[in-house]
């Protein structure tokens, strides 16, 4: 793999893999210990990338064997002098070794200081129980970022398991669960069929439309990104085929839809919403077990709900509630990860940024519609 060595500590060695082919890199985030995320697929650097953040791609070595692998994500952040890095849902780690994690982040801080960068800024899927890692991360100096800016808590499930002992599960889980495998029988016993949609115009216009109305009907919620970013962001996706529609159908009426992302053995249900017509019919639940089912077929065996309510905020006062026991009810597991974690490269520079963070994030959602990160 082509890829530039900029660091060597030991048996490790730090590769700067900016010139890989996409095939490479992905292969590489998919066979890095924990199987990678989607957020860190080349596709996803690259749909980036036409958004103002240039990805840098890091991989690590032991005795020259793929140990571990990083994309982060540069933007400038004038007027504070300098630029971010921000490792997105990652990096993905040998977490157990010390020294392994030692040495990707004295490489990555060698990047980010050639690069310009104040702040080094992280996201691992890093278990928040596991707080020996959290302790060497801070020990590293590491500390608490501003924000968590993806979810840090999730439901998440094994889908191993045969389809009779995930529906089982589901029951022994809760009543809820009962409740949800009741209505996958009803929707398919009253015709309710899943499918792929061929056209993607279709698909993204109606997905959309049902996220906007859901936004604008229910209090709490809010579709944090604009409509052009959510179109690019699929239809890249799409294209690289890391992305997917799934529609439920009664008769030819859509009634539900999702658009889940793929990567390696793993998905994601990225963005769901419904339809006002024949709401009874359930279509939303037996969307959610095909596209299980789908997954299955394919080798997958990891699912992510993406994203539940923190423990303080599970109660029915929160606008989410209701989507986290919905998702619960497939039987998954709530797991909770450590969440956004800053380093501070040039320390006076990364403190500036800190404070300047909240007014600049105002200003660029005022001034684009969108989100900054």
């Amino acid at each position: 793999m082509p890829a530039q060595v900029v660091r060597r500590t030991g048996p490790f060695s730090v590769r700067d893999a900016g010139n890989v082919s996409a095939e490479e890199w992905d292969s590489a985030v998919a066979n890095s210990p924990g199987g990678g995320h989607v957020l860190q697929s080349h596709a996803w650097g690259e749909f980036k990338r036409g958004h103002g953040w240039r990805p840098v791609r890091i991989l690590l070595e032991r005795d020259g064997e793929l140990a571990g692998t990083g994309q982060f994500l540069l933007y400038d952040t004038m007027p504070v002098p300098g630029r971010l890095l921000y490792c997105t849902k990652g990096p993905w780690l040998p977490w157990e070794d010390e020294r392994a994690v030692r040495a990707f982040f004295e490489g990555a801080t060698e990047i980010a200081r050639k690069e310009g960068a104040h702040t080094l800024k992280i996201e691992p899927e890093v278990l928040a129980e596991r707080t020996n890692v959290e302790e060497h991360l801070r020990a590293l100096g590491f500390r608490d970022a501003r924000y968590d800016l993806n979810f840090s808590t999730t439901i998440t499930m094994d889908l191993s398991p045969s389809e009779e002992e995930i529906l089982d599960r589901m029951s022994a889980k809760s009543k809820k669960g009962k409740t949800t495998r009741y209505n996958i029988n009803l929707a398919r016993r009253k015709g309710v069929e899943v499918r792929e949609p061929e056209d993607f115009e279709w698909a993204f216009d109606t997905l959309f439309g049902w996220m906007q109305h859901l936004a604008e009907a229910k209090e709490g919620f809010a579709n944090r990104r604009s409509r052009g970013y959510l179109r690019t962001m699929m239809l890249g996706m799409h294209e690289a085929g890391r992305g997917r529609f799934f529609f439920a159908f009664h008769e030819g009426t859509p009634l539900s839809g999702a658009f889940i992302f793929d990567f390696g053995k793993k998905f994601w249900f990225m963005h769901g919403a419904s339809g006002t017509e024949k709401r009874k019919l359930q279509g939303t639940y037996l969307l959610q077990w095909e596209v299980m089912r789908w997954a299955k077929s394919q080798g997958i065996t990891h699912c992510d709900f993406v994203g539940a309510p923190k423990p303080e905020d599970r109660n029915e006062d929160d606008p989410y509630y209701g989507v986290y026991r919905f998702k619960l009810g497939f039987g998954g597991d709530v797991v909770q990860y450590l969440g956004c974690m800053d380093l501070p490269v040039r320390p006076r520079l990364a403190s500036a940024w800190y404070e300047f963070e909240p007014l600049y994030y105002r200003t660029y959602s005022k001034l684009k519609g969108d989100v900054f990160y």
